[in-house]
């Protein structure tokens, strides 16, 4: 089995319990307005060139069509690059990325497990993230199985948008899911990321149902979730995992995503208005906190 991902992440604190290695898969079928990892969308490689490094010395000219000198900068046209590496390998400076690489899964595993040890030492393990995990669902079923035949804490960090199937067997697997909830208004959540919030909650109650292990992830991003409106009717989502969940995990909106979306080419849009959600983290967490289950700040 094969799996394309974009990244490996190794002593990983906010994605689960302890220590952890973090595998980043590609693919999502999610459009958050906010995505932190708008690298991932795509199931297939992509370029990030970051101009700001450039010095137009000229070395990747000519290597491919889709580079050309503009007043005295490099540019790309994005239409024409085929992400085929040949300017990564070429430049001088770092300005080129292929983000994107297929490979076995059980090669994948054995480099996930390496640091095993503190794993075991910290209460970690491996978790699965993205993109969107369930994009490709036989992959990360499969690594969970052999994560549970090791021993090894295996956690997946969901949108809860995929099949349902899929999540069930990575429960039977012992994973542990940190399981997005983007907002809890309906009209709201589809504006947002493009899906319908009922997929999201049919899958989490299914899970709740036959008991899986959940932790509560909740992006919150001024200006587009968190209205008293959209805090109320959280506040009783939130009420109605109470006694199924572990807790709630507040993520406050953050502007890492920024730099990606400019080597990737996009412009940041209103996101480039958007303050940095920790200063209001703590009136969030009080007021979620209302609905009976814990909720702290990640």
């Amino acid at each position: 089995m094969e799996l394309t991902y974009f990244n490996i992440q190794r002593f990983c604190l906010r994605d689960g319990p302890g220590i952890r290695t973090t595998l980043f898969l590609k693919g999502c079928p999610v459009n958050c307005l906010w995505c932190h990892n708008p690298e991932g969308r795509s199931a297939s490689k992509i370029l990030l060139f970051y101009s700001e490094r450039c010095t137009s010395c000229g070395r990747c000219l000519g290597l491919c069509g889709a580079r050309k000198m503009a007043d005295g900068k490099i540019t790309v046209d994005r239409a024409l690059c085929t992400a085929c590496g040949k300017c990564e390998k070429e430049c001088l400076n770092d300005c080129n990325e292929i983000c994107g690489a297929t490979r076995d899964a059980d090669e994948v595993y054995e480099e996930l497990i390496r640091d095993k040890m503190f794993f075991d030492e910290s209460g970690g393990g491996v978790t699965i993230s993205g993109g969107e995990p369930l994009f490709q669902g036989d992959a990360a079923v499969y690594l969970s199985e052999r994560a549970a035949s090791d021993g090894v804490s295996f956690a997946v960090e969901t949108s809860g948008v995929g099949s349902g199937e899929h999540l069930r067997r990575l429960a039977d697997n012992g994973a542990l899911f940190l399981y997005d909830l983007k907002g809890a208004d309906p009209e709201r959540h589809l504006k947002n990321t493009g899906v319908s919030l009922d997929v999201v909650l049919n899958n989490l109650d299914m899970l709740t149902g036959i008991g899986a292990d959940i932790i509560l992830r909740l992006p919150i991003i001024p200006g587009y979730n968190d209205s008293e409106s959209d805090l109320s009717k959280m506040v009783e989502l939130l009420a109605r995992c109470a006694g199924k969940v572990r807790h709630a995990e507040i993520m406050p909106y953050h502007r890492i995503g920024l730099g990606k979306l400019s080597a990737m080419g996009r412009g940041a849009g209103d996101l480039a208005s958007v303050p940095d959600g920790r200063d209001m983290a703590e009136d969030w967490q009080r007021i979620l906190s209302s609905s009976g289950l814990t909720v702290i700040t990640n």
